[in-house]
């Protein structure tokens, strides 16, 4: 879920072109600095806010792609285990976390007909309805 640093660190990055322009222009405006310093705090801001801009669209690109992998792959256990899917199942195929996993088919199950049933062994096992099992 490597989506959620570059998302994380975006975001600073973008603060960080936010500051550079505030400390440029509280500078320009009380005309206490050169202007080098003045380009300078702007080349900065300008590089921050582009360099923010490219992490938050390439961690949204991420999330998607991740998402429609997970989606596949919970369509391909549903289908090969006539419904039943547990959930470090799926954490071992699409290479994430258990709780990663978990949480992903929990709010599954909010949207489609499943219910969740604690097995023997204290796992969580999902059961997904007929309709799914030919996705």
């Amino acid at each position: 879920m490597l989506y959620r640093i570059k998302y994380l660190l975006g975001t600073l990055v973008a603060l960080f072109s936010i500051i550079y322009l505030l400390l440029g222009t509280v500078g320009w405006l009380d005309g206490t600095v050169s202007g080098g310093d003045l380009v300078t705090c702007f080349a900065l801001a300008s590089a921050h806010l582009a360099a923010g801009t490219w992490l938050l669209l390439s961690s949204m690109r991420q999330y998607k792609l991740e998402h429609r992998k997970l989606e596949s792959i919970v369509r391909h256990i549903i289908r090969v285990n006539n419904g039943r899917v547990h959930a470090s199942q799926v954490a071992r195929m699409a290479e994430i976390t258990e709780d990663d996993a978990r949480e992903y088919l929990e709010k599954r199950i909010s949207k489609d007909v499943a219910i969740m049933i604690q097995s023997n062994t204290g796992s969580d096992v999902f059961f997904f309805g007929q309709q799914f099992w030919n996705n």
